[in-house]
């Protein structure tokens, strides 16, 4: 394996331990696990979200996505309701609880990131945001990718 790939991995996980639902000092997201806290926020604003696209954009199974749902929906962060154009999909949406949950969490780690990055001059911070975005989108391609060759085989 490339060095600086395996470099890039672990500087990943170091900014996963900092914004992940545990967050600086363990606080954040309530009582919601990671992939519960990136669902809700997958579902925000959107209306009639399948349960099975919202497993893809977690990359994860229709079954995986709905013992996650069945849990948001117990806490009060998701509801279900029937697809008005298929009765036969379920769909999900974010109720107010849960948008107040990842409203509260973008503006407390938008708070947390400006101070870290006080001391970064304009075009640095542009940079890591470059760099952050084209990093997503190359993980997404392959992850498309990778999807398109299954579905051959």
């Amino acid at each position: 394996m490339n060095k600086r790939i395996a470099e890039i991995y672990d500087s990943l996980q170091e900014v996963a331990l900092y914004f992940g639902s545990r967050g600086i000092n363990g606080e954040c997201c309530d009582n919601l696990s990671f992939i519960e806290f990136m669902a809700i926020k997958k579902a925000q604003g959107r209306t009639g979200l399948a349960i099975q696209d919202l497993g893809r954009t977690l990359n994860m199974t229709k079954s995986g996505a709905t013992r996650i749902v069945d849990r948001l929906e117990s806490k009060g962060y998701l509801a279900r309701k029937i697809s008005p154009r298929d009765g036969r999909v379920c769909c999900v949406k974010c109720t107010l609880k849960g948008t107040k949950a990842v409203t509260k969490a973008a503006a407390k780690y938008a708070i947390r990131l400006e101070k870290a990055f006080q001391e970064l001059e304009p075009h640095k911070i542009e940079q890591i945001g470059a760099v952050l975005k084209t990093l997503i989108q190359a993980v997404q391609k392959s992850r498309q990718f990778k999807s398109a060759v299954n579905a051959i085989s």
